[in-house]
């Protein structure tokens, strides 16, 4: 397309040359390529037009800002009043919308929203056609898989993508959308068949500074995002939040599903078994009962399911691929992910990270009868401090040995987070251990284990890396585990660590 097509279509006041073409959309001036049009942003660390040399230099054809053109710049430039919902909406203008060629389901929420999405992916899969899927984990198109920069990329990243799918032949797609990604105007231009509102639970209140803000931030997926609201809905029925949706989403969306346990969902479930292999239960749907094996583990994940079905249901999939689609997904890395070296002692690693995926975890440890639960965990630096006290209080609540340690504390004192943890574990008065290197803590934690009892690794799931002041270090909870199980089976020399009690 043209500039002058482009500056139209999202309503800029354009100077310059404007009968030029356009081939790609950025905010990073070193991503710009000729024909590029770069967005000029103001961030938290940096702003976008001190970099508008480099753009031009590149080869940008424009620059889209919220600024006028100044007087001495000899480009095209596209005033606008909003730069991120300019970016936005640009870079599916640019990539042709490729949502549009989709069938694109949005899953949001505090948790459960990777688990979910990858059973959404499982789904798409078993029907045999190409499909594509974005979130925390890694980003897959087709059978590649590529690395995740962050759950919900930026706007011409998420555009390009889809683009590409559709190029693939893909006919669905499914992608993580978090609240900053919302806020920041990342997936407007998408337009959604289908959003997920799994549950909200206090989490990024340094950001959102409020729940009430928080849950502005999600429902603005249901608002519609892509300039219609999706076609559809799935809302947890047991969580308030989401119920608070659902007479707005029932007036603006086509059709609205509801799950979860309680006996009012269009989507439930009943007799669910859950052990280390996984789940069995039968749901109930509008079309009658289903058969679900998963090798998901733990209460919570039967939700994760639920919302997958739903999603299924909704997009009139055939009931064999929605049940195979379920029983295909594997367990999702970090997400109560079983460590066996062959030990008498189970090792779960997971990412709960804040208070209540933390305490559905640990309800979950306990139903599988545990002698004992061992929790390690910590919290992260330069986050939400609010959590930190009630996540030491509902982890001295619900196991029998906590061992507090070191997450990602960044640019923290890792000993000051510890500290604010402290305030929890001490208000109920059980002995717990500290240990600030994570290392010497899951050594520890294995050290401590007995037979039959159940050592959590909580917080960090599947990343391979720890954030300490301004260096990335190599860092994996589930091979740590495993060293430190292989030293306790006498397969390896590693000394374990000492604690400091209190």
């Amino acid at each position: 397309m043209t500039l002058r097509e482009l500056a139209n279509a999202i309503g800029a006041e354009a100077s310059g040359e404007l009968d030029v073409q356009v081939t790609d959309v950025t905010h990073d001036s070193r991503r710009c390529i000729p024909g590029s049009v770069f967005a000029a942003i103001c961030g938290a660390r940096f702003d976008g037009h001190d970099y508008i040399a480099q753009a031009m230099e590149r080869g940008a054809v424009a620059v889209i800002s919220e600024r006028p053109c100044p007087a001495d710049f000899s480009g095209s430039w596209l005033h606008v009043d909003d730069v991120r919902l300019a970016l936005a909406f640009a870079a599916a203008e640019v990539f042709g919308h490729p949502s549009r060629q989709l069938q694109l389901v949005g899953v949001t929420g505090t948790n459960g929203k990777t688990t979910t999405t990858h059973l959404i992916d499982s789904i798409f899969r078993a029907t045999g056609a190409p499909s594509a899927m974005l979130g925390t984990i890694h980003y897959r198109l087709g059978d590649e898989q590529r690395p995740a920069d962050r759950t919900t990329p930026e706007a011409p990243d998420i555009q390009r993508f889809l683009r590409e799918a559709c190029l693939r032949g893909a006919r669905y797609a499914v992608m993580e959308v978090s609240s900053h990604a919302l806020e920041l105007k990342r997936v407007h231009g998408s337009e959604f068949a289908v959003a997920v509102f799994t549950n909200l639970t206090p989490e990024h209140l340094d950001y959102h500074g409020t729940m009430e803000r928080y849950f502005a931030a999600k429902r603005r997926l249901f608002e519609g995002v892509g300039g219609a609201p999706p076609r559809c809905v799935a809302l947890n029925a047991d969580d308030p939040w989401a119920m608070r949706l659902f007479e707005f989403a029932s007036s603006r969306s086509q059709r609205v599903l509801t799950y979860g346990l309680s006996e009012n969902a269009d989507v439930s479930a009943s007799s669910f078994q859950c052990g280390l292999t996984g789940l069995e239960f039968e749901a109930r749907t509008p079309l009658g009962q289903l058969a679900i094996k998963s090798a998901l583990v733990g209460r919570p994940h039967v939700y994760n399911v639920l919302a997958a079905i739903t999603v299924g249901l909704l997009l009139d999939l055939d009931e064999e691929v929605i049940v195979d689609g379920i029983r295909q997904c594997g367990p999702v890395p970090g997400r109560f992910e079983v460590v066996d070296e062959g030990q008498d002692f189970a090792v779960v690693v997971d990412y709960a990270h804040t208070h209540d995926a933390l305490k559905n975890v640990l309800e979950t440890a306990r139903v599988l009868t545990p002698y004992r639960i061992i929790t390690l965990f910590g919290c992260g630096g330069d986050r939400d401090l609010t959590k930190r006290a009630p996540m030491g209080e509902v982890a001295a609540q619900l196991s029998d040995m906590v061992i507090v340690t070191s997450d990602n504390p960044r640019s923290e004192d890792p000993e000051a987070i510890i500290r604010d943890i402290e305030v929890g574990l001490q208000r109920v008065g059980k002995p717990y251990s500290k240990i600030v290197d994570r290392r010497q803590a899951i050594y520890h934690a294995i050290e401590q284990a007995r037979s039959g009892d159940l050592v959590l690794i909580a917080g960090k799931g599947h990343e391979t890396y720890q954030l300490i002041k301004d260096q990335t270090i190599p860092f994996d909870d589930r091979e740590v585990a495993r060293e430190a199980i292989r030293q306790r089976l006498g397969t390896s020399s590693t000394q374990p660590a000492s604690a400091t009690e209190r």
